[in-house]
């Protein structure tokens, strides 16, 4: 048997240095009784599913190099001891839709993610057909995503369950949200609200695993990315992870940075029952006037599972976030605060039948609570339904959710779905307070109802309530290898609130819109190279709005092929375009001037026509990948998601990344 290294750990502190007391009670009680059940171990054998590309297209699990080390040159086989073969993680959660374009859900693992090339989550979805992302400025400054018009209510981060709360505004700002440690991530994209899932690492073997990602490019712009796990230490499995980027920003003057560290510890009983201990901090800096200097996300979370028979498994948890602020300006001075959770989890996946539940808890602000269910039904060749539900409490008034969806499987070749969703959705209006601020003074009446006055509350801190109703119909047609789908959109909603981030805080809730619009989608093999994809999407809405630019379009030219027999090479290379057109930021009404005629009319504040090339290849060979990449390489100077907030002109950068084992 293997020995396991010889490790310590000194325990998780909260901020002001203690172990948090908040541990002890709820889950050393569940810990005590899941870790005593009578369990029989048994060690995990990795499955080899067909996999389905992140933006619709199915790969065979030919795809999915299964790669023998001990058959490479310099290996034998003293090198593999039986103790490899030992490994354990929690039990997995399962139940939800399939990832595809049908299904409106995108899903990227481990091998996808690595191939993207992304640094934050807003690059990896990026590519996703109708989804915005909205980029303050460089590196450091915040980041967010919107689709069908959405603002502040609008996305949902689940981290292996646990909901990453919107600490800064309406949404989570995704600079700190990191990638590190990060195998799995889900973005499902409904109308009223996105979700995207980030699943942290698991074991695909009983190796300790390293993984190192280092690149530079213009700017001196710097990008590291660490992991490194052992299924066998201290008793049970340790993993880690540490991110950076830092960068000068255009001409120079813009300089910022990301940081993150990820920890966990988690203690199994086979791989029916475990208990882990998670903690994660992303901090951002940036010397732009316009944003906070140093912001802090810190997230801890201990959580119990065991898989209660075939199928069905629980979970409880508890946990804290927490916002810490740095930055000698009077309007920072009372921002930052911590909110604590609790939940519990449950889901059932056995025989074509799925369902899920989550109750969660939050103190120190609004939402005070939040319930979900799904529950679908796959019927095989004839394809599935699902449905889902929601519900909120926001200092007395209660927020709901509902949605189905189905879709058929092909038949000669052809498939139809259809989804429909209505709901109403809140958002706070701004970070939380470690002081609470003086009372307004200046007697302007509140928008909506402020939260509660309870310790810890964001007093002050103004929340809006929005509702939206949704439909999309459509058809998919695949034929020797090439695959083509569009759908009817109509989004309604009574008002359209303000992300809550520096980039637009402050705003008033606007009026609500009805757009209707449509989008297709398409991926088809170019004959003259084997492996080689034209791939892209068009939405096009009958009008615009906040967010919501008339005409979204992503596409170009995507290379993937196995260039060895033995699987020791491998390469990628992608050329395309991301662009919209002209997109109004969430502003009051003002006077704007018509360029045609030179008159004066009252409308939204606009950003210009966006229009990004870029171009990305990658090799691997054997467990080392050597990249490079260039973004904007036309060097359009005018990319903006915000007034006056032009982005990086053009980046060109270069790396490698490089997973060893032992």
């Amino acid at each position: 048997m293997r020995l396991a290294p010889s490790v310590g750990l000194a325990g998780f502190a909260g901020p002001s240095g203690r172990v948090s007391q908040k541990i002890h009670r709820p889950l050393a009680w569940v810990g005590i009784v899941l870790l005593s059940l009578p369990i029989p171990g048994r060690a995990q054998e990795r499955p080899d599913p067909v996999r389905a590309d992140p933006l619709g297209v199915e790969r065979p699990p030919s795809d999915t190099l299964e790669l023998d080390l001990d058959t490479l040159p310099g290996r034998t086989a003293a090198d593999s001891v039986s103790a490899d073969t030992i490994f354990f993680n929690l039990p997995h959660l399962g139940g939800e839709t399939p990832a595809g374009w049908r299904s409106g859900a995108w899903a990227w693992d481990h091998d996808d993610i690595m191939a993207s090339g992304a640094v934050t989550v807003a690059e990896l979805v990026a590519e996703v057909p109708g989804v915005v992302t909205l980029l303050g400025g460089d590196y450091g400054t915040p980041a967010a995503l919107s689709a069908f018009g959405s603002g502040g209510g609008g996305v949902r981060i689940l981290r292996d369950g646990f909901e990453v709360l919107p600490l800064e505004g309406g949404v989570a700002d995704l600079q700190r949200i990191g990638l590190g440690g990060i195998q799995h991530v889900r973005l499902e994209r409904n109308a009223g609200e996105m979700v995207v899932h980030l699943r942290s690492f698991e074991f695909e073997d009983g190796r300790p695993y390293s993984m190192v990602e280092a690149g530079t490019g213009d700017f001196d712009t710097n990008i590291f990315r660490g992991t490194f796990a052992d299924p066998v230490a201290l008793g049970g499995s340790v993993a880690l992870a540490i991110e950076r980027v830092d960068t000068q920003g255009p001409r120079g003057q813009e300089p910022g940075s990301r940081n993150g560290t990820w920890l966990r510890y988690q203690f199994h009983r086979g791989d029916d029952t475990g208990l882990a201990l998670d903690f994660r901090r992303m901090g951002s800096e940036t010397e732009l006037e316009d944003f906070v200097q140093s912001a802090t996300r810190t997230d801890w979370v201990v959580r119990g599972r065991h898989r209660l028979t075939e199928g069905l498994v629980a979970e409880l948890y508890t946990g804290n976030s927490t916002h810490a602020v740095e930055d000698v300006r009077e309007e920072y001075a009372t921002e930052g605060g911590s909110r604590s959770q609790t939940g519990l989890r449950m889901s059932f996946d056995r025989g074509g039948v799925w369902a899920r539940g989550a109750v969660r808890a939050f103190g120190g602000g609004l939402p005070a609570n939040r319930k979900d269910a799904a529950m679908g039904f796959s019927a095989g060749a004839f394809g599935g339904v699902a449905a889902r539900a929601q519900h909120a409490s926001w200092g007395g008034t209660f927020t709901t959710g509902l949605g189905v969806q189905a879709w058929t499987e092909p038949f000669f070749g052809l498939s139809l779905f259809g989804s429909w969703e209505s709901g109403t959705f809140g958002a706070r209006g701004g970070p939380p307070y470690d002081v609470v601020p003086p009372p307004d003074t200046t007697g302007a009446e509140p928008d909506t109802v402020p939260p509660d006055t309870g310790p810890g509350d964001d007093l002050g801190r103004r929340f809006g309530l929005t509702e939206r109703r949704a439909h999309r119909v459509g058809a998919q047609y695949a034929w020797r290898g090439a695959v083509v789908s569009g759908a009817l959109l109509r989004v309604t909603a009574d008002s359209l609130l303000p992300l809550g981030l520096e980039t637009d805080r402050g705003q008033p809730v606007l009026p609500g819109q009805v757009r209707s619009g449509w989008e297709v989608w398409g991926s088809v093999p170019v004959p003259i190279m084997e492996g080689l994809r034209l791939q892209g999407s068009l939405q096009r809405w009958d009008g615009g709005a906040p967010y919501l630019p008339e005409q979204i379009y992503k596409g170009g030219f995507q290379y993937h092929k196995v260039l060895k027999e033995s699987g020791t090479a491998e390469l990628w290379w992608a050329l395309g375009v991301r662009g919209r057109g002209p997109m109004a930021i969430h502003s009051s009404p003002s006077e704007l001037v018509d360029p045609e005629t030179g008159g004066t009319y009252m409308g939204y504040p606009t950003v210009p026509f966006f229009q990004s090339w870029y171009a990305r290849i990658q090799i691997r060979i054997v467990s080392m990948r050597i990249f490079i990449g260039w973004e904007n390489f036309t060097r359009r100077d005018s990319l903006q998601d915000f007034p006056d907030r032009v982005l990086p002109i053009t980046r060109s950068f270069y790396g490698i990344r490089w997973t060893l084992w032992n």
